[in-house]
């Protein structure tokens, strides 16, 4: 499994394009108070359809390293209460199926190890397969770690519980820092939605006040001007938030 893809299911390309029909909808009634606009606005779904999906794989990925920060802290005990490394790892894979579920993608990662290390295929060859399809930096890290002290004959259980401080140090930054970026993202969402309100509480207390603007062709063009404007400042606001995630 590649941690770079995603695949939807029936119901998520359903949920999907519910919320992308009523979304063109309400900007079509807002901005040009005519639903066949929302015809002209179709072509930019695959747009839309591209964005969903990258914000699904960063959840999935942030999700999975908050996992495997759980799991590398279980390794670590486990090796440090005398069990050997094949042990260690069947050991939390237990453990990770009795906590997150059988469907967890570290469960299932663990999973692949556990067989493969039932099999005779090194553990390095696991991690650092696993390493390779995740795409995740913490866990690139710890590979690279892994084999480096597996090659050279280290004391993995010293490498492993430092490798494990160090990482889960890390993930516990980041976690702090997204929870005060969630404010900042709730705060653009909100600042998003401010004009619609507006729109739609001047357009319920004063009937006709808007009617020049959607009646006329130079009326067309201004809130053209204005949708372009609004998308802009909207991409803008998560263009930062992106940039100060990263």
């Amino acid at each position: 499994m590649r941690y770079d893809r995603y695949r939807f299911s029936f119901p998520g390309w359903i949920a999907i394009l519910a919320i992308w029909v009523i979304v063109v909808t309400a900007f079509s009634w807002f901005f040009y108070h005519s639903f066949w606009v929302a015809v002209f606005l179709g072509p930019f779904f695959p747009l839309y359809f591209r964005e969903v999906k990258k914000e699904c794989i960063q959840r999935r990925k942030w999700k999975l390293k908050s996992q495997f920060a759980d799991a590398l802290q279980g390794v670590s005990t486990a090796l440090q209460s005398g069990n050997s490394m094949e042990n260690a790892f069947r050991k939390v894979y237990s453990e990770m199926k009795s906590i997150y579920g059988k469907e967890a993608d570290i469960v299932k990662e663990f999973y692949v190890i556990v067989k493969g290390i039932d099999n005779n295929i090194t553990i390095e060859t696991m991690i650092s397969d696993f390493a390779a399809r995740s795409q995740i930096e913490e866990i690139e890290d710890f590979s690279d770690i892994f084999i480096v002290g597996k090659r050279t004959g280290g004391n993995m259980r010293d490498m492993i519980s430092v490798c494990c401080k160090t990482i889960t140090e890390q993930i516990e930054i980041q976690r702090e820092f997204r929870v005060l970026l969630a404010s900042k993202q709730l705060e653009l969402r909100i600042m998003c939605l401010v004009p619609f309100g507006m729109l739609l509480y001047i357009g319920t207390m004063s009937k006709g006040y808007f009617n020049a603007l959607y009646g006329s062709l130079s009326g067309k063009i201004i809130m053209t001007g204005c949708l372009i404007a609004y998308i802009a400042a909207c991409l803008w606001g998560r263009s930062i938030i992106e940039k100060t995630k990263n």
